[in-house]
């Protein structure tokens, strides 16, 4: 996971939610305990929060790459717009919290876009709390004092402060790093085999440049400046599994290899 930097305006979709999300405060101010006790449940609308304008935004903002893994998939056929904190209900270990984060459900701080696997089958309504004592139950409450343990991938504290890579493996160095580690299931096999596929490529690249590094031949000098190009480009922001091929990379040029 890596820090994503969103657009500063949201798309003029999410003015829609303003309404909406107004009438919903005033309707669990009229009957809290029956939302509270689920006899009563909001109605998001998608047609606002799940816009092709709002794709599209998050889409460019993450450079194509689910905000979570950092895989790249086709967002035009599959793909979420996620809620960071959950609209709906909240699942924690004592149970469904009802309701979410209604007040959220249309503000752009609070959306994200996640490939399926992070989102439909890994966070779904998960949202933990460093003290579930402090969550915010409904509008009235500050979220400031709320203390997540899911890191927030736009937000002001850097995901790489607490998440590393070994190889494709990734490491927790905090308890937010691991439990959004363990919620997301970031250490997944799939996920783990296209990182370790793409490290092993990055590594190759290495080699050849190595070996290839007195060859004159044009087209061998031709193959070295681009593979050096690809590598340097590895830890951008913009390119797949980056937080994961930079701490490679840095790992290679100190001489290891967490690679089998």
């Amino acid at each position: 996971m890596i820090r994503v930097t969103k657009a500063p305006v949201a798309p003029r979709s999410l003015g829609r939610g303003t309404a909406e999300t107004t009438a919903d405060c005033c309707r669990f101010d009229a009957a809290p305990a029956d939302y509270r006790t689920g006899r009563k449940r909001f109605s998001f609308k998608k047609g606002i929060y799940g816009t092709e304008a709002v794709k599209r935004q998050l889409k460019l903002d993450q450079h194509g790459k689910c905000c979570f893994c950092e895989a790249i998939f086709d967002a035009n056929v599959a793909g979420d717009v996620e809620h960071y904190r959950p609209k709906g209900a909240v699942d924690t270990p004592g149970g469904a919290v009802l309701p979410g984060y209604y007040w959220l459900a249309y503000l752009w701080s609070n959306l994200l876009y996640a490939c399926p696997d992070c989102n439909s089958y890994r966070k779904r309504a998960r949202f933990p709390l460093a003290d579930e004592r402090r969550r915010a139950r409904d509008h009235h409450a500050p979220l400031a004092a709320e203390a997540p343990l899911l890191l927030d991938p736009t937000g002001p504290d850097d995901p790489r402060r607490h998440i590393l890579f070994r190889g494709e493996m990734a490491i927790g160095c905090t308890p937010e790093g691991q439990a959004t580690i363990d919620v997301l299931c970031l250490k997944r096999t799939a996920l783990n085999l296209a990182r370790r596929r793409h490290l092993t490529h990055l590594s190759g690249l290495r080699e050849s440049i190595a070996l290839l590094a007195d060859d004159s031949r044009p087209e061998a000098i031709a193959y070295v400046a681009k593979s050096e190009a690809e590598l340097a480009a590895a830890a951008d922001a913009a390119s797949l599994f980056s937080a994961a091929a930079s701490d490679h990379l840095t790992a290679l040029d100190q001489g290891i290899s967490y690679l089998p």
